[in-house]
This record gives C-alpha cells, structure tokens and sequence, in this order.
C-alpha cells in the first residue's frame, strides 16, 4: 500500500471527497440528453429535416455504439493519469455533438459530429460513474446509484420545453434548446473536470472494514481488464448486459411514438416519457443502495425478470386500450430496467476491484451496449416496421427475463482470484 493510501481525502484533495462526488455528478447530469431526452427530440429532427424513421433511429444506434466505444479508452486513461484533462477535453466535444443537431439538413455531416460527441460522451460517463468505486468502496452502490441516475435526470430539464414546442413553431424555436443544451455539456464538464481527482490505488477510508457479506469482496485482488476477460463470470455479465440493454433501450427510445401506436392522448406520451426519466434516474439510485444489503447478484436477477413482465404488460395495456395501465407499466418497467446502469459497474468493482475499475466497466460497456444499441435503435425499428411494436416490445421482454436469469450461477460462483502458481527452485531440483 503507498504512503498516500493511508492518507484521509481531505489530505489527498484538500477538500472532501463528496465534493468530487459532486463534481462526477454533475458531469454526468449535463450529457443525459444525448440518450434520454431523444425519444422527444427526434420527432423534431425528422420533421425540420425530411429525415425518415430509419435515419433518426440510425442516429440512436450511432449514439449507443460510438458512446459505448468512448468507454474503453475513456476508462483506460482515467486509470492511468485521472479524470481531469479527460472529462475536461470530453466535455467540449461532447457539446460539439448535441449543437451538430441544428446543422442539418445534411444527413452526413450532422451524423459524423454526433458520432464524435457520443464517443467523447463515453468518456464523461465513465470518468464519472467510476468515481464511486474509486472513492467509495464503503457505500458503493449508493454513490454510484446516484451519480448513474444524473445520466437520466439531467434530461428532464429539456424534455418539458421541447415536447411543448408546438408543429407550427418555426425551427428557431428548437434549436435554441440545442445551443443551450450543447453550452451546458461544455461548460459544467470543464468546472467539473477541476473538481476531479482519484484516490491513491489501495485507498480506503480510514478505519473501514465490509460489515455485511454483501458488501465484501469475493478475494482483494484488483484484476487488470485482462485478467477480467480471463474469467467466465465477466462474459456472463456482458451476455446479460447486452440482453437487458437491447430490452430497455429499444422501449425508451421509441416511447412517445409505442404510446402514439396505440392512439394515446398527447398527455399520456408526455406522461411516459418525463416518468421515465424520472424512474430511470431512482431506478438506478434504490436498486444500487438495496445491493448493499441484499447482494448485487439478487438485485440484478430481480430487477431484470420484473422488467421484462412489466414490458409485456405495456403490450396488453396497449391491447385493451388502458392509457393509464401503460403508462404506469412503461414507467415501472424503466425503473427496473434502469438498474443495470448502476448494478452492473457496482459489481464490476466488487468482482475485480478499484485499480482497474474504469478499464473493467469500460470494455464490459463498450461490448455489451454498443452491442445492445443495435436492436434498441435500428434493428428494432425494422422489426416495428415489419411487425408492429407489441412483437418488437415483446421481444425486448423476452430479452430482459432472459438477462436476469442467466446471471442465476453467479450468485453462487462469483470469481475468486487464483493465481498462478509457480514452481519453487527447490521443487524443480528434486525433479531433475
């Protein structure tokens, strides 16, 4: 252990430790929109622009795979010389991204500096939900629940005033929100990179030992992202994310338009899509926080399961035409969904340590959601086209039961470090 790992964090950063809590909530809190507040955007690009369907679900599934890339080398580097420079420079081209919405109509160019900021988006995400394993292997799946849920509510501010836009509001209008949205990622992520720093590796609160079996490691060993990938338990849980990713994304992505499906009021799809956001975010918050006491494993197994049923509970509201029944079941269904984004980097740290954390989650993401990104967006929307949203609902139902029950062996094998064992030179004498 080095001499700064006995140090407090007041000593490390000459303030608390919750200010760069703070700091990693924010940053997350500002690039929300990319991802959650697109369900009420992308109706608006489509119209100003003559974009079809398919071109602006394409964008989505752009999002999902270039943000999910942006992970790995964003968690790399924030492992090796901190998250300062990196959520700083991110956070600039992350902006780029949202303000490329008002270039348009020029499909290439708006895609490619979209493509640019999702990837450095990436970066902040993990720079800031990897705070929580680095800073906070005492409350862990709180820390981390509530800086994963920044990812959704920093979307409400926005999704409000663009689903008031009226069809008639001349174009001005929404791209305003777009020059505020894109101000905001740039500015926050640089006041938030100051505020940013890691602990020494080794780095724990003084005094504090696990007190319940949740919360206690498997083995103390701190596995390097190869090392992780050697142990079958990683690609479990990259299995299960892209199931549960694919489920939850193809849902919130396209909700305005599933509730629209059915002939819904206005009123319902604004309700779906603001309580989702708002879900999304708790979802994230309380099942982190329960994975302290009852296990990350049982949490992720429930969560999942009674995600997938409340997904095709919304294909039967739709059926029987109850407008209040879908609404609430797309809601719930988000909050249980949503954990994934919080119990999935929470176990990384638990599983394979905090050294690595940032490398861990990132290729574990960058795998598993790009790879989910691909039927949330644009496959889904062809099985839609085909088929109609209750098959491609209830195929994301099927997908979400799935990813909870794979994870079952888990909850029994978590992986245990053995290393190899190296014969001792007086061994090797007595076999010659």
């Amino acid at each position: 252990m080095s001499t700064g790992a006995t140090k407090t964090d007041r000593e490390i950063l000459g303030y608390s430790r919750y200010v760069t809590f703070a700091a990693a909530f924010f940053a997350m809190f500002v690039i929300s929109p990319f991802e959650y507040a697109w369900s009420s955007m992308s109706g608006h690009l489509g119209a100003l622009y003559g974009w079809s369907h398919e071109q602006v679900a394409l964008l989505f599934t752009l999002f999902v795979i270039f943000q999910s890339v942006g992970m790995l080398p964003g968690g790399m580097l924030r492992d090796r010389f901190g998250p300062r420079w990196t959520t700083a420079l991110s956070g600039i081209f992350a902006g780029l991204g949202i303000f490329a919405l008002s270039l348009g109509p020029s499909y290439p160019l708006v895609a490619g500096l979209w493509c640019v900021g999702s990837f450095f988006a990436g970066f902040i995400y993990n720079n800031a939900v990897s705070t929580g394993n680095k800073w906070f292997c005492d409350r862990r799946g709180l820390t981390t629940g509530v800086i994963a849920g920044a990812f959704s509510w920093g979307s409400l501010p926005f999704i409000f005033p663009i689903r008031a836009i009226p069809a008639t509001a001349p174009s001005a209008v929404f791209f305003d929100v777009v020059y505020i949205m894109a101000a905001v990622i740039g500015g926050v992520s640089i006041l938030a990179a100051v505020l940013m720093k890691d602990p020494p590796r080794g780095w724990k609160p003084a005094g504090w030992t696990a007190k319940s079996k949740a919360a206690t490691r498997p083995s103390d060993h701190d596995y390097t992202v190869a090392e992780a990938l050697r142990t079958w338990q990683m690609w479990v849980l990259i299995a299960s994310f892209v199931l549960i990713s694919s489920a939850g994304l193809a849902g919130m992505s396209k909700m305005v338009a599933y509730s629209n499906s059915f002939h819904f009021t206005a009123t319902a799809a604004t309700a779906a899509a603001g309580g989702i956001a708002l879900a999304n975010g708790f979802g994230k918050l309380v099942l982190g926080s329960l994975s302290d006491r009852f296990g990350r494993e049982t949490m992720m197994i429930v969560s999942y399961v009674v995600s997938g049923l409340l997904l095709f509970l919304t294909v039967v509201a739709g059926a029987v035409h109850g407008e209040a029944l879908f609404v609430i079941a797309a809601i719930l269904a988000i909050f249980f969904w949503a954990s994934l984004f919080s119990l999935f980097p929470i176990t990384i740290g638990h599983y394979f340590g905090e050294a690595a954390a940032g490398g861990n989650y990132g290729v574990l993401y960058a795998l598993a959601k790009g790879a989910g990104g691909l039927y949330g967006g644009i496959l889904s929307a062809v099985l839609i086209e085909r088929h109609g949203f209750p098959f491609a609902i209830g195929v994301a139902g099927l997908m979400a039961v799935a990813a909870g029950l794979i994870l079952v062996p888990l909850k029994f094998r978590p992986p245990v470090w053995k290393p190899e064992r190296r014969p001792r030179l007086a061994e090797i004498v007595a076999q010659q």
